[in-house]
């Protein structure tokens, strides 16, 4: 797809005008009330300590509330339910008073299990190379995104994901288009067939009445398909005709399109249907969808054919189906209006590939968004060795002057030897590097330590010398990530690493765990070259029933430093593609997998480690 609009950035660049400042200050109009979800009430200590760090720094408006609000114990719930739960918190917050307010929902639960980087502070703080004071995360781009819309709604709640982009143009002449005050308005995109496949696609009314020519149109939504194939998007006529394909500012799309989902907006009429639909049923006991279940209820041809579709719920109760039902026949009837933006694309950036791409390949995007490749970091003299907290901070140091000198990679919020390499196709982020590093294709790097000043603070009596001292190398294709945890009341680390392609959703039978793919291998050519037996790696039936996946696999070992931690995590790396069994040997050590790791998380070590980064580069 072709650029919709280069002016994106500037959206960006106005939002941080009001960073810092009350509202009194802000010169325009803005959230009311903001929220972000949590999958659980861990995760929402995990969020509400990050907004801390960021209101105290200046990165957030004052005096807009921002809410977190955790899922309930008990069976998931979705982002559906996570949204009835939300409006059950607001209106015991704000009684009445609700209905006159714009509310943001940032749906940001979950695992990230396809990042696992954000896994432990999470995916709406996931970092975006852009900044210079400090370095934007995706609540600084969530909040900014949509502020040239806020001044087109009413009262209501404007529902998002906290993984994706949105880089648009309303074009000019567009004042008197507006949210619709009752019912439901949703952004509508144009997108090729095969991108409809693995999305929510609008069934427009009337759809010879849309002119793809005028960047931004109101019109009636007739049916909702939720990852419809393309035969079924024919059938429904849900495609542009080739005659009408040609799109507001030369905007190409491949092939025939369609007109695609991201974020919605609900008049405060749905709020109170769905409180009392709340009310009625009690507390949340199933998978409820907010885009399969909300949205597919919505339209004149809307029907029940898609309750029975269970492919994308991931927990089955025996409540869904009723639920669903009730879902439904609350909703039928309810309008929906599409803001269709023919101007515009949307973008996700959810998995270790897609990150990669639109942060190291993808120069258009990076040019709309304005983006950088070099963002808030600390470039040191050769071999020398900074400490993270207190002490002497060693020769001085100065910014890289040029991305040339060293690397064209995406380097973001790290401090690492003028002489490192990164390549085009490799993210570093949040990494401290007191020797120079080398870094292969197609890599992530993330809350890397090594700042060795001994040979005995890494030693390691079951690990071979992960290569030559003067520089730490990575392989291609590689993500590696070290988490502090809580063993024993002492803080110890973990280091993560998979292959870039490493599916860790993807299910084997638990007595079969050996059979995953593994770093271009399997679990069982891992077991082998670094002594380890099924029964360390297997999970315990707690953590996975009748099948399991690479996030429950017990792979990686636990150490007492994070250099150490990171240079053991690369000697198996070598050891398995070497198929070196004499290199290292875990026989001995503790083992844990990603699961096990977000439960012995050490939070306030991991954003002590990122706050004492932040005010090392900041001097």
């Amino acid at each position: 797809m072709s650029s919709p609009t280069n002016k994106n950035s500037q959206i960006y660049e106005s939002y941080g005008t009001i960073r810092g400042k009350k509202r009194d200050e802000f010169g325009c109009e803005f959230w009311d009330l903001i929220v972000l979800t949590a999958m659980d009430e861990a995760q929402k200590e995990v969020y509400d300590r990050q907004l801390e760090y960021k209101t105290g720094r200046g990165e957030l408006p004052l005096d807009v509330p921002i809410h977190v609000v955790a899922d309930p114990p008990g069976p998931k719930i979705g982002n559906g339910g996570s949204t009835l739960v939300s409006l059950q918190f607001l209106l015991e917050k704000y009684g009445e008073d609700l209905y006159n307010k714009r509310v943001l929902l940032i749906h940001a639960g979950g695992q990230s299990q396809r990042m696992p980087s954000a896994s432990v502070l999470g995916k709406v703080f996931a970092p975006v190379p852009k900044g210079e004071k400090s370095m934007c995360d995706m609540l600084d781009m969530k909040l900014a995104m949509f502020c040239p819309l806020i001044p087109k709604m009413g009262p209501g709640v404007f529902v998002t994901c906290a993984d994706d982009f949105l880089v648009y143009s309303l074009g000019d002449n567009h004042e008197d288009i507006q949210f619709a005050p009752e019912g439901f308005t949703a952004l509508a995109h144009p997108s090729s067939l095969d991108v409809g496949t693995g999305h929510g696609v609008y069934v427009i009314k009337d759809i010879e009445k849309v002119d793809p020519s005028i960047p931004l149109q109101n019109c009636s939504c007739y049916q909702v398909l939720q990852k419809p194939s393309i035969e079924t998007m024919y059938a429904k006529g849900a495609v542009l005709d080739k005659e009408k394909s040609k799109l507001a500012g030369n905007l190409v799309v491949d092939g025939k399109a369609a007109y695609t989902d991201s974020s919605f907006f609900f008049a405060h009429d749905v709020t109170k249907k769905l409180l009392q639909f709340l009310e009625a049923i009690g507390p949340v006991k199933c998978e409820i969808d907010a885009y399969g279940d909300f949205l597919q209820a919505l339209g004149e041809g809307a029907t029940r054919d898609y309750i029975d579709n269970t492919g994308n719920i991931s927990t089955l109760t025996q409540d869904l189906k009723t639920t669903r039902e009730k879902v439904f026949d609350l909703l039928r009837g309810t309008p929906l209006t599409l803001l269709v933006m023919n101007l515009s694309k949307f973008v996700h950036i959810g998995t270790t590939q897609e990150y990669i791409n639109y942060f190291c390949f993808d120069a258009e995007f990076q040019s709309e968004m304005g983006l950088g490749k070099d963002v808030f970091n600390l470039w040191t003299e050769n071999m020398k060795v900074l400490p993270l907290s207190g002490g002497d901070l060693g020769s001085p140091t100065r910014k890289k002057m040029r991305l040339s000198d060293t690397s064209l990679g995406c380097v973001m919020h790290s401090s690492l030897p003028l002489s490192s390499y990164i390549p085009e196709t490799a993210v570093v982020e949040f990494c401290h590097f007191g020797i120079p590093v080398r870094v292969g294709q197609n890599c992530i790097l993330s809350n890397l330590t090594y700042t060795i000043k001994t040979e005995n603070d890494c030693e390691d009596v079951n690990a071979v010398n992960a290569g030559n001292q003067d520089c730490l190398e990575f392989p291609p294709n590689i993500f590696i990530h070290t988490i502090p945890l809580q063993v024993d009341n002492e803080t110890q680390f973990a280091t993560v690493f998979f292959h870039i392609k490493d599916k860790l959703k993807k299910m084997e039978p638990a007595n079969d765990i050996s059979r995953l793919h593994f770093l271009g291998k399997t679990v069982q050519d891992y077991m082998k070259v670094v002594n380890l037996t099924g029964e360390k790696v297997q999970p315990k039936p707690s953590d996975a029933k009748s099948k399991t996946n690479l996030w429950f696999a017990c792979l990686f070992p636990v150490t007492q430093s994070p250099s150490q931690s990171l240079q053991l995590a690369l000697t198996c790396i070598r050891a398995l593609k070497t198929d070196d069994k004499k290199l290292v040997s875990l026989e001995t050590m503790k083992v844990v997998s990603m699961a096990a790791i977000l439960k012995s998380k050490d939070l306030n070590a991991m954003l002590k480690q990122r706050n004492n980064l932040y005010n090392l580069i900041k001097q």
